[in-house]
């Protein structure tokens, strides 16, 4: 039996990647010349990206702004553009000179990322090596959906990352949002 020669996958530029988001109006991420669709995440996931966002800004310090899902990041190292669960921006917001709708961030102070069977591999591997990138990124943040439990990477003055796994009590955040574990938890729907 003869096989018939695989043909090269489309490669798309980061343009080509901005219109056809800018056409479709759905949010998708970029990385490496692929495209992919961001799936809808389930109502525990929402819920629990919604309380976040809400500590953010309840919390915020004067010169920071937080953001919810709708905020895509581009981390300009590698070229990625992904949308987090919830980002924050102390001081300047800096945009991403290749997206000419100005949408983009490109300085993160914080990032929030809730966990999901679909997308954990990815947020605590090949995402997280290129959110290190972001030279104003101070902290990662991972929320998982199944147990009360935060886990935080906070950058040291060396440059290395600290690493704190909380599963009680009131997490503080390097933004001063503080996160009541047993109150983001509360009630969430399945």
């Amino acid at each position: 039996m003869a096989f018939a020669p695989r043909q090269p996958r489309h490669r798309y530029t980061y343009d080509e990647y901005l219109a056809f988001e800018r056409d479709s109006e759905l949010k998708h991420e970029y990385d490496d010349g692929d495209i992919f669709a961001m799936a809808g995440g389930s109502r525990r996931h929402n819920a629990l990206a919604s309380r976040i966002s809400a500590a953010l800004e309840g919390a915020r310090r004067p010169g920071c702004v937080a953001f919810q899902s709708d905020q895509k990041v581009r981390i300009l190292a590698t070229g990625r553009a992904t949308y987090p669960d919830a980002s924050m921006v102390c001081g300047s917001i800096e945009g991403d000179p290749a997206d000419p709708s100005g949408a983009t961030i490109t300085n993160p102070t914080l990032i929030v990322e809730v966990l999901s069977p679909s997308t954990e591999e990815a947020d605590r591997g090949h995402k997280w090596l290129q959110y290190q990138l972001i030279p104003s990124l101070q902290e990662y943040v991972l929320v998982s959906q199944a147990q009360p439990r935060i886990e935080r990477y906070r950058r040291l003055a060396s440059g290395g990352w600290e690493y704190r796994d909380e599963t009680e009590g009131i997490v503080q955040l390097s933004t001063g949002a503080k996160i009541d574990l047993a109150l983001l938890f509360e009630g969430l729907p399945d």
